[in-house]
C-alpha cells in the first residue's frame, strides 16, 4: 500500500507555545486566517512523497543509523519569511539560524535515501516551520507585517526525528506519526 510520507525534526511543546504567542501578539486576533494547527508544526528534513508502506521498517532503520551519529543540538529561530510563486503568496514560515549539525543531518539523510531511489533535493535546504498556507482570502497585509518583526531569542534543543504519514483530506493534510527516533544520548 502506498502512503505519502516525510521526515521531520520534532520541535518541543514549549517552543511551539512560544512561537504561537509571538504570532498571536503580532498578527492579533482580528486576522481572519486558518493557521496551521500546533500539532502540525514541525521542521521537514526530507519529503519522501508516495512510499510503499512495507518499506517503513527499512527507512526507520536507516534513519536510526544516521541519528546515532548525532548528539542533540540547539537551534534558534531567526525570522518570519514568505514563500511566493511569482507574485502570489504561498506560505508564511518561521526560519531557523543556520546550524552545521542540522545541515549535516539533512545531507546525510539525502545521501542515504538516494540508495532507496529517492531523488536528491535540488533546492538548497531552507530550515523553516510552516505557519500558514495562503489560500487567497487572508488579510495578507497583517500577515506580511510578521516578516518585519524582530524575534526575541528563541532556542530549543532538538533530540528526535519522526517519520510521518501525511494524508490529504478535503480540509487539509492530517499527519500521523509512523516512527519516532532519537539522536544519540
Amino acid at each position: 500500500m502506498k502512503i505519502r510520507a516525510f521526515i521531520a525534526l520534532d520541535v518541543p511543546e514549549k517552543s511551539i507555545a512560544d512561537i504561537l504567542k509571538i504570532r498571536d501578539e503580532v498578527a492579533g486576533s482580528s486576522v481572519s486566517v486558518k493557521w496551521e494547527p500546533k500539532e502540525k508544526l514541525h521542521l521537514t528534513l526530507k519529503f519522501l512523497g508516495d512510499i510503499d508502506s512495507e518499506l517503513i521498517g527499512n527507512y526507520s532503520r536507516t534513519l536510526e543509523n544516521i541519528l546515532k551519529e548525532y548528539e542533540p543540538f540547539e537551534l534558534s529561530f531567526s525570522e518570519f519569511g514568505l514563500f511566493r510563486r511569482g507574485q502570489e503568496l504561498k506560505i508564511l514560515w518561521l526560519g531557523l539560524k543556520e546550524n552545521t549539525s542540522l545541515s549535516s543531518l539533512v545531507g546525510d539523510i539525502e545521501n542515504q535515501f538516494i540508495e532507496f531511489g529517492f531523488p536528491k533535493e535540488e533546492r538548497k535546504f531552507k530550515s523553516h516551520i510552516t505557519l500558514l498556507r495562503f489560500r487567497g482570502y487572508e488579510d495578507s497585509k497583517k500577515i506580511v507585517s510578521l516578516t518585519e518583526v524582530k524575534l526575541p531569542e528563541l532556542k530549543f534543543k532538538s533530540d528526535s526525528v519522526t517519520l510521518y504519514e501525511s494524508r490529504l483530506m478535503p480540509g487539509g493534510s492530517v499527519y500521523r506519526s509512523l516512527k519516532k527516533l532519537y539522536l544519540k544520548n
